[in-house]
């Protein structure tokens, strides 16, 4: 079934078809595109899909030989047609575009508020495909972080540099987040001639998330494990 995460309650949500499938002006030859009200099943809110389909004849194919077929004929007719593409857009496989958009972020506990926010914001950035806008603030958040440190002389790879001979970083997320400077650069120096896809961006950002975990969520999750520990041992004295 078409699902997406909801721009309103930002749940990964089966999302309902309602009623017919409308189309933008068709001459009944090549590709054509189409529209669909969704609901999400969560929290009911709608949603508008935009439906392509390049290869009518496959597509009608397909819905003529479905189990238990119906309201098929050899004329392609139009009637027949929306009634194929709705199928296809309430079906498992449905390539959907959906609007409205809304960039998504990400929550990241026991993290600085201002970092927190900046790595959110290049996830935000990363659900609605501007790649470069998320590796640009990954980088963004890198330089925040060796601020945070009190890491603040030189250039970025000075600064990650320093990060690891503090111990702050481990060797190898002191290279992740050269990674990250790496193709930031790029970005930040106007270099857009520069392919940034949806793999680089999902990549830098992983890299991310090693730094940030390392450097704040996991000492908070020792320090609230050893808390809990202290806590137990007082309690079994009392």
């Amino acid at each position: 079934m078409a699902s997406r995460i909801c721009w309103h309650c930002s749940n990964q949500s089966h999302m309902t078809l309602q009623g017919r499938v409308s189309n933008v002006p068709y001459d009944g030859d090549g590709s054509s595109t189409w529209f669909a009200m969704y609901t999400c099943d969560e929290c009911g809110f709608a949603s508008l899909g935009r439906i392509e389909v390049n290869d009518i004849e496959q597509l009608m194919d397909a819905y003529a030989n479905r189990p238990n077929a119906r309201y098929v004929d050899s004329n392609r007719t139009f009637e027949n047609l929306r009634a194929a593409v709705g199928w296809y857009a309430n079906g498992p496989n449905a390539d959907v575009d959906w609007y409205p958009v809304k960039g998504l972020g990400k929550e990241y506990e026991d993290v600085p508020t201002d970092i927190a926010s900046a790595a959110s914001e290049a996830y935000s950035c990363f659900f609605i495909n501007a790649n470069r806008a998320a590796v640009l603030l990954a980088r963004t958040t890198i330089e925040a972080i060796a601020k945070d440190k009190g890491i603040t002389k030189g250039y970025l790879s000075d600064k990650i540099d320093e990060m690891a001979k503090q111990g702050i970083v481990t060797d190898q997320l002191r290279d992740e987040a050269h990674e990250i400077r790496h193709l930031g650069n790029d970005m930040a120096h106007g270099d857009l001639n520069v392919e940034v896809n949806e793999e680089d961006a999902e990549d830098i950002l992983g890299f991310l998330d090693s730094v940030i975990d390392y450097v704040y969520q996991q000492p908070m999750a020792i320090e609230k494990r050893k808390r809990l520990r202290e806590a137990r041992k007082r309690r079994s004295k009392s």
